[in-house]
């Protein structure tokens, strides 16, 4: 499976973000500087990358369908969608997001200058993704979800060359829904998806707000603290094809080694940024 395939207005890729919003996500972390909640954070993050794939679509004649997108939330007993959908229809389009924001609003970034200063910035930012932090955390259930609305998806482009859709699952604790086993079935058939490019690419992001050392893009389960949820955070998680070895060689500052999986472990604020920017790093594919 190559993970080359151009994508282009008639043959789009899916972005689906699964994001805990449990209890858990109201425990602080640090972004831009200040200590949020990592809900609040994670949300932030989010609504610059949808900024980020919305810019990529943007063409002189106007949004060109590149992605298809869905944001789904997870907690409590329940997953749902995090986006303004319009209707019964999770997948937006770049230009449907683009004119359906839910707020726009001026956040404060931090900006390091070339002599290592950092300088504070404003910066109108749209939001399409609002924090939320209650209840459990049904991670099984919101891989079923995904898998729904991919299959429909990997049905309704069947015999294109597709680049296949990249799941990105956002998270800072273990599912309370299911055993280590259901957990690894349900991603599992989420990962047997697939379009003539190749299968699904399932990333997961283990996000802290403790100063522990991150674990990101590891080739090897021995890369790994002796952690069992990140044991299975490793087994569950896609090999990153070819395409991004670059970039992952960057983040990490290390060759990237054949068969690092997409997942990170006790990943900070900036590293999920990094880690989702590399996730959808496609910008070369699009016609």
């Amino acid at each position: 499976m190559s993970y080359l395939a151009r994508i282009t207005q008639t043959c789009p890729t899916a972005v689906v973000l699964l994001v805990d919003q449990s209890g858990s996500m109201a425990e602080p972390a640090r972004w831009n500087g200040q200590t949020v909640a990592k809900a609040q954070a994670v949300a932030s993050a989010i609504n610059t990358l949808l900024s980020e794939l919305i810019a990529r679509s943007r063409r002189d004649d106007g949004y060109q369908p590149y992605y298809d997108i869905a944001v789904l939330g997870y907690s409590g007993s329940e997953v749902r969608s995090a986006l303004p959908t319009l209707g019964s229809e999770w997948f937006l389009t770049p230009e449907v997001l683009a004119d359906n924001p839910v707020d726009v609003r001026d956040v404060r970034r931090l900006r390091t200058l070339p002599d290592g200063r950092q300088m504070a910035t404003v910066m109108r930012e749209k939001v399409w993704v609002r924090p939320e932090s209650e209840w459990n955390t049904p991670m099984a259930a919101a891989f079923g979800e995904a898998h729904k609305l991919l299959r429909t998806w990997c049905a309704k482009h069947k015999g294109q060359p597709c680049y296949p859709p990249t799941v990105i699952n956002i998270t800072d604790g273990e599912a309370t829904d299911g055993s280590p086993r259901q957990l690894a079935a349900a991603a599992q058939k989420l990962r047997s998806l697939s379009t003539a490019d190749g299968n699904v690419l399932l990333l997961n992001v283990h996000i802290s707000g403790s100063e522990r050392q991150p674990v990101l893009f590891p080739a090897s389960a021995d890369d790994l603290p002796e952690d069992r949820y990140a044991r299975l955070l490793f087994d569950i998680s896609s090999p990153m094809p070819a395409l991004y070895r670059d970039e992952i060689a960057l983040m990490t500052g290390r060759p990237a080694a054949g068969g690092a999986r997409g997942m990170g472990y006790n990943a900070n604020m900036t590293d999920l940024v990094r880690m989702m920017n590399i996730g959808t790093a496609t910008s070369n594919l699009l016609l």
